[in-house]
């Protein structure tokens, strides 16, 4: 980034008071940067298509996002842009579906801003901040929570590349979709192998399709 660079922000949330929090979060991490503020998710979507974005804050209770059906939608148009979901729930099973969906980071809005500018950071750092707690782990098999756990552990570019895996991708195709050479393709799939725990793509794909396959259903069952 050139010194004339400015680092664009969205900050999407419908509540005020916490759009201001998370400006703060903002100016702790960046000196030069501009700050995008909407309060649906139509807006959020319309805003994609006039900034050139680097990161975004994303309220999971905002109007027009549909449960999770927001976040997908924004991960599809903007595939490489960090997703931060902020969320007055502190669900461990809604923590897990927003990491399985695309998000980069999921921020409780009771932390402490020392707590949100740490886990933004790591964030850009090509981490994954999720504030998992063992408890869900009663309410789904073992292995699927493991599993859920795991994929949380992935970065952002390699959940992307998993879940081009899950869609049937080759190697060939996503190196072209993600502008990648296939030697990165084939490194990004050896460490999903070796985070996953598994010892093939096609058990990546059984396993980690099975997650998603589950939690699409009981969306689509949520909203009947």
């Amino acid at each position: 980034m050139s010194d004339t660079d400015r680092t664009t922000i969205l900050i999407a949330d419908d509540h005020p008071l916490f759009r201001e929090a998370l400006h703060r979060v903002a100016a702790d991490l960046f000196t030069d940067h501009d700050v995008v503020e909407v309060d649906s998710c139509d807006k959020a979507v319309a805003a994609l298509d006039e900034d050139d974005l680097e990161l975004i804050f994303l309220d999971l209770n905002m109007p027009g996002m549909d449960g999770f059906n927001g976040l997908v939608s924004l991960r599809n148009r903007a595939p490489m842009v960090p997703i931060i979901v902020v969320s007055a729930t502190e669900d461990p099973g809604t923590v897990r579906e927003a990491i399985t969906y695309g998000a980069s980071g999921f921020l409780p809005k009771s932390l402490s801003k020392q707590e949100m500018v740490a886990a933004v950071r790591r964030v850009l750092e090509g981490g994954i901040y999720a504030p998992l707690s063992g408890g869900s782990a009663r309410q789904q098999s073992c292995a699927d929570a493991a599993m859920a756990d795991n994929i949380a552990q992935l970065s952002h570019q390699q959940r992307i590349v998993l879940q081009m895996l899950v869609g049937g991708r080759p190697n060939k195709q996503i190196a072209f979709e993600l502008n990648i050479v296939e030697s990165t393709v084939k490194a990004h799939v050896s460490a999903i192998l070796r985070k996953l725990k598994v010892h093939s793509r096609t058990q990546a794909v059984i396993k980690a399709g099975k997650i998603l396959s589950a939690l699409k259903d009981r969306e689509t069952r949520t909203a009947a």
